[in-house]
């Protein structure tokens, strides 16, 4: 398994404003979506921003399940801290139960950790940890490193690579059992009058949720668009090759697509621009995608190097369109990933049996 459970740098997502409704999907599992509109924007290294497009941007964006829940879990995330306002970032859940929220306090931009399933950061009694405060419009990397457990567990806050606080001996887990799938900004009751997704002025890059035993550090969420033929077409394309219709930055859904006729093998792959001058983690391949007609429909996705593959397992399509992300921690030729791996290597879609 892949000790990734969510990364996004928002890069397959075109700039300007998306509307509600926008859907994504990781590791099998539809992510809930976008439910009132977003805007992404350059970033001045070459990454993406999130922000809200409206006085209110509730976002609820939750990764797959797992399929055996994982008592630690590091979450880092950029973040630009607009004002006053107080934030959830990231909510953790153990299926419907809610065991904790990371966020920020609105009162001073402490950071904080809560674990009462219906307040939020705005609450000191809902706080079980704290973070020194971040400040206001400058961009800051922050990671929490949270040990889940309902009396020994700890939270350890690092702001811009540096450990700075470490709670230790606490409830972090709100009557759970592990956890098992995040969200990014969770819409929570209304009744308590708390802030939910992004208010006007914060911006967020690069969300990365890693269950590894060791901290994930500041690192980099790349979007590597598929713009070259690789081994594998066996799918149709509406127009011109199949790699013209899989590399636009901002998916265009059914005015280009391949597509096949549900033969189980079916396998388009293809080469990316690559990657230079970085350390890599993880390969994850992200495809757009749904079924079309009356029965079942599945999708793998996978990675190939040096004729060696790596595939996630068939992963059931809708009628609507779906994005499927799988991690692949490894690559499928043995050893890690590096640069020129990944440069070599293609990515791939194949109808499952």
């Amino acid at each position: 398994m892949s000790d990734f459970l969510l990364a996004d740098g928002f890069g397959n997502l075109s700039d300007g404003t998306h509307t509600a409704g926008s859907t994504r999907q990781i590791l099998g599992t539809q992510w809930s979506g976008f439910n009132a509109n977003f805007s992404i924007e350059d970033r001045a290294d070459g990454g993406k921003w999130l922000k809200n497009a409206g006085s209110l941007s509730i976002i609820r964006l939750a990764s797959g399940t797992l399929a055996s829940k994982v008592t630690t879990i590091a979450v880092s995330f950029r973040l630009i801290r607009g004002g006053a306002e107080g934030v959830n970032i990231v909510t953790l859940y153990d299926g419907s139960t809610l065991i904790g929220m990371i966020g920020v306090r609105d009162v001073d931009g402490a950071l904080t950790y809560c674990i009462n399933a219906f307040g939020n950061a705005l609450y000191a009694a809902d706080i079980v940890s704290e973070g020194s405060a971040i400040p206001t419009s400058t961009p800051t990397h922050i990671e929490a490193r949270v040990v889940l457990h309902n009396s020994s567990g700890s939270v350890t806050w690092y702001i811009n690579g540096v450990e700075d606080v470490s709670t230790t001996g606490i409830d972090t887990i709100s009557g759970g059992a592990g956890c098992d799938h995040v969200t990014l900004a969770a819409a929570l009751s209304s009744s308590y009058g708390e802030v939910a997704g992004l208010p006007n002025n914060w911006k967020i890059g690069d969300v990365v949720a890693h269950v590894g035993s060791s901290p994930i550090g500041d690192v980099r969420v790349f979007y590597l668009p598929c713009d070259t033929a690789g081994t594998d077409a066996d799918f149709s394309p509406s127009a011109g090759d199949n790699e013209d219709n899989v590399d636009e930055v901002g998916p265009d859904e059914d005015a280009t697509y391949n597509e096949s006729d549900g033969t189980a093998g079916h396998r388009d792959s293809f080469l990316t621009s690559g990657l230079g001058g970085v350390t890599v983690l993880s390969v994850g391949p992200l495809v757009r995608t749904r079924k079309e007609g009356a029965g079942s429909g599945t999708l793998k996705v996978g990675v190939i190097h040096s004729s060696s593959e790596s595939q996630s397992s068939a992963i059931a399509l809708s009628d609507a369109y779906l994005s499927l992300m799988e991690f692949f921690d490894a690559c499928p030729s043995g050893g890690g990933w590096d640069a020129t791996k990944v440069t070599a290597a293609e990515l791939s879609y194949e109808v499952g049996a």
